[in-house]
């Protein structure tokens, strides 16, 4: 994933568009039983902002699969995240500009940390399981005995 601002300047334009497909190098969900789906879609605009610097921005669109965290259901969703980083040479706080070169993968990688929700549900009200009976309560009623 890497951009290369000698050929923006090539062409005499201060901005292009990009789109890839790229399949991260580790597992970013960090939830146990979920695992992200192959490819992650990232699409974004890079602005040419000085000599040695610009300015990306654009939209991260991946899917997780697993086990919802409350009843254990299979489930997959669709998650995107948002970027926009200044780069620049030397930088050594930020995402650093090398050889004229801006490489995404570690700002796309940390876009997607950073969307990743706390807990994987397969819906919003999932009502999870009885911790009687184990029962899928978004799927029937408990018989436990409730007194």
């Amino acid at each position: 994933m890497i951009i290369d601002l000698r050929e923006l300047k090539r062409t005499g334009k201060e901005e292009s568009d990009f789109f890839f497909e790229y399949s991260p190098e580790y597992e970013l969900a960090d939830i146990p039983n979920v695992k992200t789906l192959n490819p992650v879609s990232v699409c974004g605009t890079v602005t040419l902002t000085g000599q040695h610097s610009a300015y990306v921005e654009g939209e991260v669109v991946f899917t997780l699969e697993g086990d919802c965290t409350r009843c254990l259901s299979t489930t997959t969703k669709k998650y995107s995240a948002f970027f926009a980083e200044s780069i620049q040479q030397n930088d050594l706080e930020g995402y650093p500009l090398k050889n004229d070169k801006i490489d995404l993968t570690k700002i796309v990688d940390d876009a997607v940390l950073m969307a990743m929700p706390l807990n994987f549900l397969c819906k919003e009200d999932c009502l999870g399981l009885c911790p009687e009976c184990g029962a899928n309560l978004n799927d029937e009623q408990c018989k436990c005995n409730k007194q």
